[in-house]
């Protein structure tokens, strides 16, 4: 065995991983929304309003269990409620689940990135150790907050998705990101692709050209520019042609498996659903894996989702 590893290819080594990932049947989702503390009391009511609105519609459009969503407000935004928090999440979050932090409210930048919160504030770096404890399938932080930008190089990394308001610590301005955030986790027309699900990308996307259209019809200079960081690469803005693959795969609609009665169908729908991970995984690790490689087993992935297909189609009409 020992030798045979040895002679692995690093894309076979990924098909490996692939395999792996794909005999998880289900996966959930759990998020934790820290609305931080504001410096003025109507900012608290709009942070809290978002956080809020965020947590509700999480479970109502998204499909999140109501014991996954935690919320944090104001002085309950201590390190040590938050700390706390991620204790419960560790102990609630599985190998294939995937996670997501919000950030709403203020932050500031002075060598380092911090997020405003009851108490001493806590850094980027001191996010990225909080996240580093999750064992989970993927990580996506949305921040929301002004110079949230300056945590980007703290907390990026693999298998991760960074969103951010601005694309620096030196925009320290207020931010209108999240209210356009917010409205594409609300509303259908964010979901570009019409695949019924919003998808990180889409959500960034819808909220970044929100923000643009509203200094536009202002007629002001943009005092932020959204940023998103994926898998660990260099950040970039919504305007790329080349869109990430982990943003467009990572929806914020949780992926519970189909459960039909019948057992033979049943298990045609596992097997198509591991077929579907399998080249979900490929292609976000395309750049890791030669390309002749990768087109191979794409195509030999490709068919057997066909085979899949239609044994089900078969199956269906009976």
């Amino acid at each position: 065995m020992g030798f045979l590893m040895s002679r692995c290819s690093l894309g076979l080594r990924i098909c490996l991983a692939i395999l792996i990932l794909s005999l998880v049947a289900s996966a959930e989702s759990s998020a934790l929304i820290l609305s931080g503390v504001p410096g003025e009391p109507e900012l608290g009511l709009k942070y809290f309003k978002w956080a809020d609105e965020t947590r509700k519609v999480l479970v109502a459009r998204h499909g999140f269990s109501e014991n996954r969503v935690l919320l944090l407000s104001d002085k309950n935004t201590a390190k040590a409620e938050i700390e706390k928090a991620f204790d419960q999440l560790k102990q609630q979050l599985k190998p294939a689940d995937t996670f997501f932090l919000f950030l709403i409210g203020h932050g500031s930048y002075d060598k380092e990135y911090k997020f405003n919160i009851f108490g001493p504030d806590l850094t980027g770096s001191d996010y990225n150790k909080l996240l580093s404890t999750l064992n989970v399938a993927r990580i996506v932080v949305v921040n929301s907050t002004s110079a949230s930008g300056g945590s980007i190089e703290a907390l990026a990394g693999k298998n991760r998705v960074i969103i951010t308001a601005t694309k620096s610590g030196g925009e320290g301005n207020e931010t209108l990101f999240y209210d356009h955030f917010l409205a594409a986790l609300q509303k259908p027309e964010s979901d570009e692709d019409k695949d019924r699900k919003v998808s990180t990308w889409e959500a960034f996307k819808y909220a970044a050209a929100g923000v643009e259209r509203f200094y536009k019809e202002e007629g002001r200079l943009a005092t932020e520019h959204s940023q998103i960081s994926v898998n660990g690469a260099p950040p970039t803005a919504a305007n790329v042609q080349d869109i990430p693959v982990m943003a467009r795969v990572t929806s914020f609609q949780v992926d519970r498996p189909v459960v039909v009665a019948d057992a033979r169908l049943q298990a045609l729908l596992d097997q198509r659903k591991e077929i579907e991970q399998k080249i979900e995984t490929l292609r976000i690790n395309k750049s890791s894996i030669a390309e002749a490689e990768y087109e191979k087993a794409l195509e030999e992935l490709s068919l057997e989702l066909a085979r899949k297909n239609q044994q089900i189609r078969e199956l269906e009409k009976k």
